[in-house]
């Protein structure tokens, strides 16, 4: 056989291979929430860079999709093996979903404009507006502390949260501690932000649908643990808030 006819057949070979080798694309499903998650190709915040880095290392390609929050969490929750971050776990949600793998323990807070307000008890009884995220662990924590619907202006997430606490249209924002700071930070507002007293913390993972491939929670449970052990968990989640 001629040795160009056995380069050529070697060539389709390996491009049959390669065809057959490529990854599994899994779908993320994600909402503005910097540091941790944002919708920008070079600053992608914390969770979905140790979320896209984990996906690497179990052998699979990254799709990250940004859409309602609410709507966000229901089509995971009614699909099958699809990835939603950054996701807190909480009583509300737990029956509805697979849960990978913890990534951050999220402390949740109110800030003001005025004096800190440092518990559930004292917001209830001196706050008539506190503005938290729509379909968030935040307003499922309210609703839970038993804050009626009058007390909370309900917005969705993103919808410019630190211009209505700047101009006073609510006297707190309730919402994840590290979200606050960077959004004010970045919001250029001069106004002095007074964070209270960490009220809650949960842990923020990487969910999945409750129809979930044990194989796909495997190699990404084995992933983010290798990440932990070789401090690449630690060294991403420093690059945003130290």
């Amino acid at each position: 056989m001629a040795k160009n006819t056995l380069i050529a057949i070697a060539a389709l070979a390996s491009a049959a291979i390669a065809a057959t080798a490529k990854a599994e694309t899994l779908k993320i499903y994600s909402v503005e929430a910097p540091p941790m998650t944002m919708e920008a190709p070079t600053e992608r915040g914390f969770v979905a860079d140790i979320t896209i880095e984990a996906l690497k290392r179990a052998g699979y390609e990254a799709e990250m999709i940004f859409i309602p929050w609410r709507r966000g969490q229901q089509e995971v929750a009614e699909g099958e093996n699809l990835l939603i971050i950054p996701f807190a776990r909480s009583a509300a949600r737990e029956a509805q979903y697979t849960w990978i793998a913890p990534i951050f323990a999220m402390e949740r807070s109110f800030a003001t404009l005025g004096k800190p307000v440092d518990s559930f008890d004292q917001a209830k009884a001196e706050l008539k507006n506190i503005l938290v995220g729509q379909g968030t662990a935040q307003e499922d924590l309210l609703k839970s502390k038993g804050f009626p619907p009058s007390q909370m202006q309900i917005v969705r997430v993103g919808q410019n949260e630190t211009d209505l606490l700047g101009m006073e249209r609510a006297d707190a924002w309730f919402n994840g501690t590290p979200e606050t700071l960077w959004k004010w930070k970045k919001s250029g507002r001069t106004e002095k932000l007074t964070i209270g007293k960490g009220v809650a913390s949960n842990d923020v993972y990487i969910g999945c649908s409750l129809k979930c491939s044990p194989e796909i929670v495997g190699k990404l449970q084995t992933a983010v643990k290798s990440m932990v052990e070789d401090g690449s968990v630690q060294r991403l989640t420093d690059k945003y808030l130290k």
